[in-house]
């Protein structure tokens, strides 16, 4: 049984903003869940580091507090009108966006490693050269 391949559609699909601008609010929540908490256990060991009347870093007090102050913080900016217009105008300009084949970014990275590897040479021939010009002149 022979198997047909079918091609893939090349027409524009149509991007709903809201939908990513509410999912860039809420991964914008996890990263900052995520790097208060650590902030936040940092921060609290620093201070009772310098002063032990402070009670020891707690991790499951710092996530918590990470949770409420990130959630609240998500919410603010979801609310904010011109930063969720902002956030829609941005997934409208990157859907708009034309972004290269797969034959087009395999070109584009060979040329890159080929003049890379190019330079390369050039400047390590040239540290060579200057290398052995000062260490004949310092032997002079």
């Amino acid at each position: 049984m022979a198997r047909t391949r079918r091609k893939k559609s090349t027409g524009t699909r149509e991007v709903d903003p809201r939908r990513w601008a509410y999912l860039i609010f809420v991964v914008g929540a996890f990263l900052g869940i995520y790097v208060l908490s650590n902030a936040i256990e940092d921060i609290w060991a620093l201070i009772w580091s310098w002063s032990p009347t402070i009670a020891r870093p707690n991790e499951l007090a710092s996530q918590i507090a990470a949770v409420v102050i990130s959630v609240l913080g998500a919410l603010y900016a979801l609310r904010k009108e011109r930063w969720f217009n902002f956030t829609i105008e941005v997934v409208e300009e990157i859907s708009q966006v034309t972004w290269p084949t797969r034959a087009e970014t395999r070109a584009a990275t060979i040329v890159v490693i080929i003049m890379t590897l190019i330079c390369s040479t050039l400047l390590w021939s040239m540290d060579q050269m200057w290398s052995t010009v000062t260490n004949w002149l310092y032997g002079i």
